[in-house]
């Protein structure tokens, strides 16, 4: 088991935030999600990119990530 840092911030898009977080944690490592100025238990607000149409997207809110 490795033990890992995982440092993040507000607005990260979701699937890059949560897919490799829970990854790891399902191969049985400790991750640390950590944010500058945020402590344990505090939540950062993820963004999801939607494409629609041509080469545009809008940002979509996604989901609160826990720091732990």
């Amino acid at each position: 088991m490795a033990k890992i840092l995982m440092i993040t911030g507000d607005f990260v898009e979701d699937y890059e935030n949560m897919v490799p977080f829970q990854a790891l944690l399902a191969m049985g490592h400790q991750v640390d999600a950590v944010c500058p100025g945020k402590g344990k238990n505090d939540s950062i607000a993820t963004c999801i990119h939607d494409f629609e149409g041509h080469q545009t997207y809008t940002e979509k809110r996604g989901h609160n990530f826990t720091l732990n």
